[in-house]
């Protein structure tokens, strides 16, 4: 029969050997229990269903649209509201008669006779009439733009100016929003291409041109009624316009009434 083993076998019991590594052991699991309960979700966490992040994100917004406070801040955007003008809109077809004074001077279209004191021509002043058709757009209450024609003629008992015109106007309304009161004050200015002569009665020659023409004036206009959709609009005019050519020229001060009509719809239509 054996007898005991030998006292370098006895060291390799497992039971010995790794009695003295316990408490290290121990230790070790014990930290990985309190990680583990501090990571791991609870039961009623885990239960819960993951919704996806992108379904959330376009939900809100298709209940942010379907919201009453948000189709009622809609219709307060500014950007989103009917722009309908106060006083003016549309066509407008226009007519502006009136007494004028000239004074024309020049020499005969003639490149050999410019300059030459012999056929030199200077009017006296005088009086004719002046008259202006436009049909331009009212684009918004404080601005219309569109084209005109200008015809003035001026006579007296030695000499005879005629003169055409035809070019754009513009007409800003400045005090619509400055002063309501004097909204409907106006001030204009036209450009174009004109042409005029001046002729002394009797066997003398012209003096004529055809260049440019230029023109600036103010208006008041009264709301006068409706009319065709629209409504009429007339009040007094004072211009100062002229045509310059290398040859003549004339400058002429004209004082009428200017009525036009408005084809588009306004605020005060309502009035």
């Amino acid at each position: 029969m054996r007898g005991p083993l030998p006292s370098a076998f006895a060291s390799v019991n497992p039971i010995s050997r790794f009695s003295r590594f316990s408490p290290l052991i121990a230790t070790m699991l014990g930290m990985f229990g309190i990680v583990g309960t501090v990571v791991a979700p609870s039961d009623a966490h885990a239960a819960e269903p993951m919704s996806s992040p992108r379904v959330a994100v376009e939900a809100e917004p298709l209940a942010a649209q379907a919201s009453p406070a948000t189709l009622a801040n809609g219709r307060d955007d500014p950007t989103l509201r009917a722009v309908v003008a106060e006083r003016r809109a549309g066509l407008v077809l226009g007519v502006a008669p009136g007494i004028a004074f000239a004074g024309a001077s020049g020499y005969p279209n003639n490149a050999r006779l410019i300059g030459n004191p012999d056929f030199y021509s200077q009017s006296p002043l005088l009086v004719g009439t002046s008259t202006t058709v436009f049909l331009i757009g009212a684009l918004t209450d404080f601005f219309s733009f569109g084209p005109m024609v200008n015809v003035a003629k001026f006579e007296s008992s030695s000499w005879k100016s005629t003169g055409f015109a035809v070019g754009f106007r513009a007409e800003v309304f400045p005090l619509v929003r400055l002063f309501p009161r004097l909204a409907d004050i106006s001030v204009y200015g036209q450009a174009g291409i004109g042409g005029t002569e001046l002729q002394a009665k009797g066997p003398f020659p012209s003096a004529d041109g055809s260049q440019s023409f230029a023109g600036l004036g103010v208006h008041h206009e009264f709301r006068l009624f409706r009319m065709l959709g629209g409504h009429l609009a007339g009040g007094p005019y004072a211009e100062y316009d002229a045509i310059f050519t290398t040859s003549a020229e004339r400058h002429w001060g004209a004082v009428g009434f200017r009525c036009a009509w408005y084809g588009g719809g306004v605020a005060r239509d309502a009035h």
